[in-house]
Order: structure tokens, then sequence, then C-alpha cells
């Protein structure tokens, strides 16, 4: 049995390193069965840590944390861009049944999704506040310099930052950032989910 260093973690992934950032989060990601990565040509699973996640799978990951619940499918698709034969799409009608997530109102009067787009941060922080059914008051400020009171979802990233879920960064004038329309590799989304599992408020 090989032996780590302090501070190094082993996946189950050819494209995560021990001693990696968020390899620790990436770990609990696969121990909990949240993701299972990729299996590739060479025998080996990958996880892409790098890669953007999209929507679908990001109604995959949540799905999967709330520990797979059932899913009654409806007549019909609550979303014109996403199919029942589409994959996650029973994970997508649980976001939408559970009032995670509305999509968007079209012009000509359907709902979309947009299952392949990347989540950006601010709506990955919405997600998680109403996952958590959380009832934060509306803020009036933020401990963020890049995400004014009157953004939208300012209380959710708020939340998320006051339960821990997320630091953001330090900009080089020394304030604190949270790039909210930036969208969300797969990597930081295990911290973001582990965190959240662990979180105190």
């Amino acid at each position: 049995m090989t032996v780590l260093p302090e501070g190094e973690v082993a996946t189950p992934f050819a494209d995560v390193a021990p001693d990696q950032q968020f390899a620790a989060d990436i770990a609990w990601l696969a121990q909990r069965g949240i993701t299972t990565g990729w299996d590739e040509p060479d025998g080996t699973r990958t996880f892409r840590p790098l890669t953007h996640l999209n929507r679908d799978a990001m109604a995959a990951f949540l799905h999967r944390l709330a520990g797979s619940p059932e899913v009654t499918r409806p007549a019909t698709s609550p979303f014109a861009d996403v199919a029942e034969s589409d994959q996650f799409y029973d994970e997508i009608l649980w976001l939408h049944q559970q009032g995670i997530s509305t999509g968007w109102q079209e012009s000509d009067g359907t709902r979309t999704f947009r299952p392949l787009e990347p989540i950006a941060r601010d709506a990955m922080a919405a997600f998680l506040y109403r996952l958590a059914d959380a009832e934060d008051a509306p803020v009036t400020t933020t401990p963020f310099t890049d995400v004014a009171p009157t953004d939208q979802y300012a209380t959710e990233i708020a939340w998320a930052a006051r339960t821990g879920i997320t630091t953001g960064w330090t900009g080089n004038d020394g304030t604190a950032l949270y790039r909210p329309l930036e969208p969300i590799n797969r990597d930081a989304i295990a911290a973001f989910l582990h965190r959240f599992d662990t979180r105190t408020g």
C-alpha cells in the first residue's frame, strides 16, 4: 500500500494527482457516488477537472447529492430543449420539480433549461441556496466587490460565503472577488459540493 505525504489524497481518476488542488474534494465526490467520470480507451478513468461543468451535469450532481430520489415523469417535458431521451432528463426534471431551477422564459412562450451551457458561479450559488431551502433576508452589503446587493443572486452568493461554501479570490488590490458570471470547472464544483455537505449554517 502506497503511503502518500500528509495533505495528499488518492483519487480513482488518472488525471487528478494526489497533490492537486481540490483532490480531496474530488475523492469525496467519487466516494459519495456523485461522479463516476469517464472510461478511457486505455482502461483508466478520468475526471477532467479543468473542464467546465454543464448545467445538465450540475443537475445530475445535485440529484445524487440529495440521495438520487425517485422522479415522476410528467406527460411532457417542462423545458422545450430537454427531451425524454436526453441524458440526465430525470435529474433535470427533479431540479425543476424541487424549484431549484426554473430555466428561462423564451419569447415564444416556452421555457428552456439550456442543458449544455456551462453553469455560471452565480447560478451555482442559487441552486445550492434553493437545495438547502435557505431563507436569508435580502442583503444590503456583500463580501465581494464584484457583487452588488442589487445583483441577481446577491443574497444567494452572500449565503454561500457566509456558510463557507465559497471563499472567492483576493484581487490585486486586496479586495475579495466572486466572479459571478464565470463558468465553473469540475474541480471547483467538487469543492463547492463538499463544503455544502459539511456547512454549518
